[in-house]
C-alpha cells in the first residue's frame, strides 16, 4: 500500500513541517509513505518536487486573478486562494502509482481544483488533512467572524472591487460543491474546533469528519534551560536567574487573531491585583511587531526578543513558568504546546484548538473567553498554583501529540 501526502512545500510553515514530521514517523513505521511537493526544500529522498515553470506560472496566474479582485488590496493577497491553477501533480510518477493520496496544505499554485477532479476519476483514496479551513470556504483559508462561508460565500470580505453575491468566493464555492458533493474524499481536522467550524460549512456539513492532531516532536524539547548555551538574546536565562518568566510568542505577535491588546491589558491587571504571585516576575515575548511602541503600555517587568531561532526558543521556554496565549482563536495552538512540552503551565482562552491541548485545572488554565480579569486569574494561579511538575507536564504532551503517538492514529485511519 503505497501513501503519497500532498503539501506546497516540504519546510516552509507550519503545515509542511508537521507533514514532514508524520510521513517520517509512519516511514519509521513500516509504511511505504512519500511527499510531493511544490517546492522542496529539505534533503529526504522520499520528498519529489512536481515541475516548477507550471507550477511558478500557476502561482503567477492565481494572484493576480485574486489582486484584480480584491481591489488591488496586497494586505489580503494571501489570506485567500482559488485554486482555479495548479502544477501538473497528476502527472508525477510517485502519485500515479499511490494508492491512498492525503491532501495537506495545497495551495498557491501547486494542487488546482481541476487536478483533484482528475485525482477522483482514477479512483484514488483521497484523505484531506485540513491544515486550515480552505476546503470549508469559497476562497479564504481561515473566516474568522464572517459566516458566510455557512451559505454559499459571496460578497467577500476580502474582495474589495466588487462585493456581489456571485463574486470570485461564490464561483469557486460552486466549482467546490460540484466536487466535493459525492467525493468519497475522507476528511480529517487537527482540533475539535476545526472540526466543528467545518461542520458549519454549506460544503462539509453532511460529512464525517475525524480528529487527528499535528504531530509535535516533543523529544527536542527539555524542562530546564542549558547551560553554557550561546545566544546574546538569551544571556539573562542563567543558572542563578530567578524571575519567574510568563512568555507569549507568534511569528507576528500583532497578527489581530493574537489580541494582543488583550495580552498587555492582562498582564497589567496580574501585576496590579496580584501583588503576591507577581513578585518576581517578568513577561517575554518573542515574534515580529510591527509597532514596538505598544509594549510603553505595559505596567509591569517586560523584555521583548524579536524573532528567535527554534533552538533559542527550546531554552527560553524551558526557563518559563507560564506560558500564555490569548488568541481569538487557534487551529492547534503550536506555543501552547511548545511551552507545555519545555514544562511551563499553559493559559488561554478556549474558543479554538487550545481546548484540545488545555483541560482547565488539569494540565493548564482556560480563561473566560474576551476577559482580561480572567486571564489575570489564572496567571496568578498558574504561577501560584502549578498544576503539574515540569516532568509530568512534558510527559502528557508526549503521550498525545509525539510522532509516534499521532503516526499510529493516522495508520489506523487509513486502515493500513
Amino acid at each position: 500500500m503505497k501513501v503519497v501526502f500532498l503539501s506546497t512545500n516540504d519546510a516552509l510553515g507550519g503545515a509542511a513541517i508537521v507533514t514532514r514530521r508524520l510521513v517520517a514517523a509512519l516511514r519509521a513505521d513500516g509504511v511505504d509513505a512519500r511527499m510531493v511537493v511544490g517546492v522542496r526544500q529539505g534533503s529526504e529522498l522520499w520528498v519529489s518536487e512536481v515541475g516548477q515553470l507550471r507550477r511558478k506560472l500557476a502561482k503567477t496566474l492565481e494572484r493576480g486573478e485574486i489582486f484584480l479582485n480584491n481591489g488591488f488590496d496586497r494586505g489580503d493577497l494571501w489570506k485567500v486562494s482559488t485554486g482555479r491553477f495548479g502544477a501538473d501533480v497528476c502527472g508525477h510518477p510517485w502519485v500515479k502509482e499511490a494508492d491512498i493520496v492525503v491532501l495537506g496544505w495545497v495551495n498557491q499554485g501547486f494542487l488546482s481544483l481541476t487536478q483533484l477532479r482528475r485525482l477522483m476519476k482514477k479512483g484514488k483514496r483521497l484523505v484531506w488533512w485540513m491544515h486550515d479551513l480552505w476546503c470549508a470556504t469559497g476562497i479564504c483559508h481561515l473566516p474568522g467572524e464572517c459566516t458566510r462561508f455557512e451559505l454559499g460565500c459571496g460578497r467577500c470580505p476580502y474582495l474589495h472591487w466588487a462585493k456581489r453575491r456571485g463574486d470570485l468566493s461564490h464561483r469557486a464555492w460552486v466549482e467546490k460543491m460540484n466536487i466535493l458533493s459525492d467525493s468519497g474524499i475522507r476528511f480529517v481536522a487537527v482540533s475539535r474546533w476545526q472540526r466543528d467550524m467545518a461542520l458549519r460549512s454549506s460544503l462539509l456539513r453532511d460529512k464525517e469528519i475525524v480528529v487527528v492532531p499535528h504531530a509535535f516532536p516533543v523529544e527536542e524539547y527539555y524542562i530546564e534551560p542549558l547551560q553554557g548555551f550561546e545566544s546574546e538574546k538569551l544571556r539573562f536565562i542563567t543558572k542563578n536567574y530567578r524571575k519567574k518568566l510568563i512568555v507569549m510568542g507568534a511569528a507576528r505577535l500583532d497578527d489581530p487573531v493574537k489580541d494582543f491588546p488583550m495580552a498587555i491589558r492582562s498582564l497589567n491587571l496580574f501585576f496590579e491585583r496580584h501583588p503576591a504571585e507577581a513578585n518576581d516576575f517578568e513577561a517575554v515575548f518573542f515574534g515580529a511587531l510591527r509597532n514596538p511602541g505598544e509594549l510603553a503600555q505595559l505596567k509591569c517587568p517586560y523584555r521583548w526578543l524579536g524573532t528567535l531561532s527554534a533552538d533559542e526558543l527550546r531554552q527560553l521556554y524551558s526557563a518559563a513558568a507560564v506560558v500564555l496565549s490569548t488568541s481569538r482563536f487557534e487551529t492547534m495552538g503550536a506555543t501552547l504546546m511548545e511551552g507545555m512540552a519545555a514544562g511551563a503551565t499553559p493559559v488561554t482562552f478556549g474558543r479554538g484548538g487550545q481546548s484540545d491541548i488545555v483541560t482547565h485545572g488539569i494540565n493548564g488554565y482556560i480563561a473566560d473567553y474576551g476577559s482580561a480579569e480572567s486571564v489575570a486569574d489564572c496567571l496568578a494561579r498558574a504561577l501560584s498554583r502549578p498544576v503539574f511538575t515540569r516532568e509530568a507536564q512534558h510527559a502528557s504532551v508526549a503521550s498525545r501529540f509525539s510522532a509516534v503517538s499521532v503516526a499510529s492514529r493516522f495508520r489506523s485511519l487509513l486502515q493500513l
